[in-house]
């Protein structure tokens, strides 16, 4: 089962439901033309489309079951993952990223928004910002990481018993590994920035 949700200029927040639904409900307001708001399921697919032509300060509220796949594209606003299994493929213009306790793996790419990922026990997780930090910590050791952002620090913070490969290169600052790097690890963290500072730990 997957979701996919295509909301130009609306949020979204997701959420784990209490059964085999998805849900959709939506806060805030609006002016000029009602929000347009869509739903349909193919095969294994549900799909939500949204789209609002005036002026909109609207968020999407959708529950789903935990383990189902999700592919988010938000234009311009902000979005919100919580309590999810499934992998999650996130992407907003321009718009935070917010995913707290995700087990999944992890696709999160804003084009001008900070990038927030809490209590993290996913094995993979690959987040890109254009002009945003990214602040990301794990609860257990992942098994691969790649940051990259051109303007904006990052912050990683990983459980410290495991052995990781590190590489970090910052064009504006020298980065700070607090962690022991090997080499020959299997877990890899990769972190770049062109324009901000890097801290792993």
């Amino acid at each position: 089962m997957s979701l996919k949700v295509d909301t130009p200029g609306i949020g979204v927040t997701l959420s784990a439901g209490d059964d085999a639904q998805v849900r959709v409900s939506a806060t805030g307001d609006y002016s000029d033309a009602r929000p347009q708001l869509t739903t349909s399921k193919s095969g294994d697919t549900a799909t939500v489309n949204a789209d609002c032509s005036g002026s909109c300060d609207l968020q999407l509220h959708i529950t789903l079951p935990a383990a189902m796949r999700a592919q988010v594209e938000s234009g311009n606003s902000e979005i919100v993952a919580e309590g999810l299994a499934g992998s999650l493929v996130l992407r907003t213009g321009d718009g935070a990223i917010t995913v707290r306790r995700p087990t999944g793996p992890l696709s999160l790419h804003s084009g001008n928004g900070q990038v927030t990922l809490s209590d993290a026990t996913s094995q993979q997780a690959d987040i890109a910002t254009t002009a945003g930090a990214v602040d990301a910590a794990f609860t257990s050791a992942p098994a691969k990481v790649n940051i990259a952002t051109k303007d904006g620090a990052v912050d990683l913070a990983v459980p410290s018993g495991a052995g990781y490969s590190v590489l970090a290169h910052s064009s504006g600052s020298t980065p700070e590994v607090d962690v022991p790097n090997s080499r020959g690890a299997s877990r890899s963290l990769t972190v770049s920035t062109a324009d901000g500072g890097i801290r792993i730990h």
